[in-house]
């Protein structure tokens, strides 16, 4: 059913679907109470511009003055979504239009920044005289319709401007943000990026989306590595600092005489002498837990004790104890010269161990920050992990004046709402959307006689697993895409099978963005010259998640097994932490079983990217019937049943008769 779109303010089109009516009605009523939304919403209702209407609205007509949306996204394609949603949203408006800035790392939009002074060659041999109005033409030209990041980038190099400092300062003037999530849930990047564009948290809305992956995303900002060899390089590049600071204390002795500054240099030679001692003992620590380590691949550490033997180095050393703030100060003023074309990791080693120590330091004591051992080469390392994302978000989400945390497989809602630790005080909606037309466009083939559980693999499950998919290849007329566990696992099924008829692309870890999108351009080709594909990926990576297979690229989505976490030291830190935080009977399902059926999920929305698009989906594992997998899958999901390859091919046959042609082009 649709429904014209009358009573809404900032909608892209005129009429609206269902469940797009009512995401924007629980949103509002949500964030009329400064809450959060937590939105289950499938592919195709149109959540982009559901969420953009509710928080446009409300920071527009909020109470305590207008609101800034910021719309975080670790997908650039998502960037061009949501400008060209605006620019629908404007064509509609009469009046003040709604104001854009797409932003993106500046890496990506400045040429060649320099990592100690911030600054980038953008406007190098620009006359001073001219710069100014050149600035000005181009914050205008940001401002005046919006604009996609990729267009800004190329009027600043026309201009011979830097766009990033531009598109920043825009922001400010801006209705709308979009940006990535570290911008708000990373602290140093979230304190160097919002302050300098004059955006405040406080008077901000929150749209995240993909929001199934913020827990990893906050995760992931707080882990860290150490290892010998960078505690080497630490030595190293203090030594080349403290060189550096000396020679500085000369000339300034020459010029100044008594009044000279050496207190850098000071702080340098106390460090070296600091990692000289840091060094021996951290790597006495490190052989110790090698021997502790034994065959495990995995050993649990205890944090407070590496933050010990750090102090009591410092403490240890020096005639005058250095402290751990003073010491990390130091290591974070580390400059030297890089050669970034011999150097295959340019980072420098001291910032690194800075960033390290800053995290036990000002997290010593806290449950949720966790150590883990193991061995990379022949050297051992120790990685921070947090295994509580609540502890970064919770205060966030607090600050902010409310939002939507929205995805398509976002289930349940509510865990999410849990593990980003809701403030008890916010309202919160936790809901679930429904799409009409995934039951007869996509439908969902679970086969019951196929499992990948380690205990039942076997040379003949292996080859029914393969005989099902041909059986789907046999009556499907285009592309298809099939996902595993383990990259070993797609060796042993796909790669060592057989595939007549059919082009095998093979996923392969080292894949970057542009082999990714070289892929799909591929897959285009091929189904205009009539030659047919079977793409294989494994869940978690490149080809399964994040991207956009558009123009109903695939005809199929084939997921083999469940992809459950292994059982390692730290996944088991994870699982004791939330049953303590959320009891035993949230543990299995908070760790394990919902990421994995997540993963799932979001492949088998691959092959659905539009209303109209239409493809198959088989599931070839039986656990996923079993009721603890079950109920980790959306309410209105249902599977027809098949218990031998037979058929399956039946099933495939029916549907492509249904809907022989691929849907192309559709909105």
């Amino acid at each position: 059913m649709v429904f014209v779109a009358t009573s809404f303010s900032f909608v892209a089109h005129d009429v609206l679907r269902d469940s797009q009516r009512e995401m924007i009605e629980d949103a509002l009523s949500t964030l009329n109470e400064n809450g959060y939304l937590f939105a289950a919403a499938p592919t195709g209702i149109g959540k982009t511009a559901a969420a953009l209407s509710a928080t446009l609205a409300r920071a527009n007509n909020h109470p305590n003055g207008r609101k800034t949306v910021l719309f975080m996204t670790g997908r650039q394609s998502q960037h061009r979504i949501v400008v060209d949603t605006v620019r629908k949203i404007n064509a509609r408006m009469e009046g003040q239009k709604v104001r854009l800035v797409d932003l993106i790392g500046r890496e990506s939009m400045c040429v060649d920044v320099d990592r100690f002074t911030g600054r980038c060659n953008c406007e190098f041999g620009v006359n001073d005289s001219i710069l100014h109005d050149a600035r000005e033409g181009l914050k205008r030209y940001i401002l005046e319709v919006p604009r996609h990041v990729d267009d800004v980038i190329k009027q600043g190099k026309e201009r011979k401007v830097c766009s990033w400092t531009c598109a920043r300062q825009c922001a400010k003037e801006c209705d709308l943000i979009v940006l990535d999530y570290n911008h708000v849930f990373i602290d140093k990047v979230r304190e160097a990026s919002l302050d300098s564009m004059g955006v405040e948290l406080s008077n901000s809305i929150l749209i995240v989306d993909e929001a199934h992956n913020l827990p990893d995303r906050i995760r992931r900002g707080l882990e860290r590595r150490l290892t010998a060899k960078v505690l080497r390089d630490c030595v190293s590049e203090m030594q080349e600092h403290r060189g550096k600071e000396d020679e500085a204390v000369v000339k300034a002795v020459e010029k100044e005489g008594a009044e000279a500054w050496t207190g850098d240099a000071e702080e340098a030679a106390l460090a070296e002498k600091a990692l000289m001692r840091i060094r021996g003992e951290v790597g006495k620590h490190l052989l110790n837990l090698k021997q502790v380590l034994g065959e495990d691949s995995e050993l649990m550490t205890n944090p407070e004790e590496l933050l010990g033997i750090f102090q009591a180095s410092l403490e240890e050393t020096l005639d005058e104890p250095m402290t751990m703030a003073r010491f990390i100060r130091t290591l974070e003023s580390v400059r030297i010269e890089i050669d970034e074309a011999l150097d295959t990791d340019p980072e420098i080693a001291c910032h690194r161990l800075a960033e390290l120590l800053n995290i036990l330091y000002t997290r010593q004591g806290d449950s949720a920050l966790a150590t883990v051992f193991d061995i990379l080469g022949e050297e051992g390392r120790i990685t921070t992990h947090l295994l509580d994302p609540g502890v970064v978000a919770r205060p966030l989400l607090k600050e902010a004046a409310g939002g939507i945390l929205m995805s398509g497989t976002l289930f349940p809602p509510s865990m999410y709402g849990d593990i980003l630790g809701m403030p008890e005080q916010r309202p919160v909606a936790y809901k679930e959307y429904s799409s009409p037309f995934e039951s007869d466009r996509r439908p969902v083939i679970l086969a019951t006689d196929v499992t990948t559980r380690y205990k039942d693999r076997s040379a003949a499950n292996t080859r029914k697993i393969r005989e099902h998919i041909h059986g789907l290849l046999r009556q499907t007329p285009g592309h298809v895409a099939v996902f595993l566990p383990s990259y070993s696992m797609l060796e042993e099924i796909i790669e060592d099978g057989s595939w007549p008829g059919r082009h095998l692309i093979v996923e392969e870890r080292t894949w970057s963005k542009s082999r990714v999108q070289d892929v799909l351009d591929r897959l285009h080709r091929s189904r205009d010259s009539g030659q047919r594909c079977l793409l294989a990926g494994v869940y978690n990576a490149r080809l399964s998640e994040g991207v956009d297979y558009e123009g109903n690229i695939l005809d199929a989505v084939i997921c083999v097994g469940i992809p459950m976490a292994p059982p390692t030291a730290s996944n088991q830190a994870l699982r004791d932490y939330i049953s303590d935080r959320f009891g035993e009977r949230n543990a299995w399902k908070y760790s394990a079983a919902q990421p994995a059926m997540n993963a799932i999920l979001q492949a088998m929305g691959r092959a659905i990217r539009k209303a109209k698009d239409r493809a198959v989906v088989l599931v070839l594992e039986r656990r996923v019937g079993d009721r603890g997998y079950k109920a980790c899958l959306p309410t209105g999901l249902n599977m027809f049943h098949t218990g031998e390859p037979e058929a399956t091919e039946r099933l495939v046959r029916r549907f492509f008769r249904r809907h022989p042609e691929p849907a192309r082009n559709t909105e």
